[in-house]
């Protein structure tokens, strides 16, 4: 598949989603959020080719990945067309490389290889378990004030003026879920930035569906309402995606805190575990 096509399918899918909601239909967004959990190393448009493509798909990496890790990609499987990005030096002093373009390239599910067992990964299968500690100290590390309380009337959770306080007595899936939608608003309407700018219903639904895909990603089950994903989109596509895009970027962020275990290493959750290819914007 040519560049220009996955662009097309890109922009079709977009449109897809836009006529789905107009409908008053989210499973689809719904499905998206659940794959930028699956995927939360990905872009949001090389997750959403993903779900397009290949709703099911779990662990995903390209053709000689998969090979190095003692699979092979059956005969005639089509592969998932994502866009990877073309790398430069353009300095001898810059230690970092730069995007210059953006390619086609093709990545595969496991379910489409055959060979040696994948290693297990780790599984939470709705208790967060140490998840739950590294998120709070990520919150308290953060100069934010994390305190439970029994006082918070009908609401589960309260962030507001650099502390966040938490309904005593919840189960720690339940805690998980909370304390990451309260750190999103953190995260994402700051006041003096976005604060002024977003509606207070769409702030909420924003930080709803950060914990959705940051639960996701360590493998809990989320029983958030997902009709009420289909208050982000307001009458603009544009919006729409801004929406997205900060929720993807705010969620990997969690992410990336939460599924560093000690050592420095990225456990998986049974979910992102397989290296794929350099596609991880586009």
């Amino acid at each position: 598949m040519r560049r220009e096509d996955i662009q097309r399918l890109v922009a079709g899918a977009t449109e897809d989603l836009v006529s789905a909601l107009e409908a008053g239909k989210s499973e689809q967004l719904t499905r998206y959020l659940a794959a930028m959990g699956r995927f939360h190393d990905y872009s949001l448009g090389n997750a959403i080719l993903i779900a397009v493509q290949r709703p099911g798909a779990t662990h995903v990496a390209g053709y000689r990945a998969w090979q190095r890790l003692g699979r092979q990609v059956r005969q005639g499987e089509s592969g998932i067309a994502i866009m990877a990005p073309i790398l430069r030096r353009s300095d001898r002093d810059e230690e970092e490389d730069k995007v210059v373009a953006f390619k086609a390239a093709h990545v595969w599910d496991v379910s489409q290889t055959d060979g040696r067992p994948l290693p297990e990964f780790a599984k939470v299968e709705g208790n967060p378990s140490g998840y739950l500690d590294r998120l709070r100290a990520h919150i308290t590390g953060q100069g934010i004030d994390l305190a439970y309380s029994d006082a918070l009337g009908s609401a589960y959770g309260l962030s507001c003026g650099g502390k966040i306080l938490i309904r005593s007595g919840l189960g720690p899936a339940e805690e998980f879920s909370v304390l990451v939608h309260e750190l999103a608003h953190a995260a994402l309407h700051k006041q003096g930035q976005t604060e002024q700018k977003i509606r207070r219903k769409i702030r909420e639904v924003e930080a709803e569906a950060v914990a959705f895909v940051v639960a996701q990603a360590v493998g809990l089950e989320c029983g958030t309402a997902a009709s009420d994903y289909i208050q982000l989109y307001d009458g603009k596509k544009e919006t729409l995606m801004a929406s997205l895009e900060r929720i993807q970027s705010t969620a990997r962020e969690i992410i990336k805190v939460v599924l560093v275990a000690e050592g420095g290493e990225t456990e998986t959750a049974g979910r992102e575990a397989l290296p794929a290819t350099t596609a991880v914007a586009a």
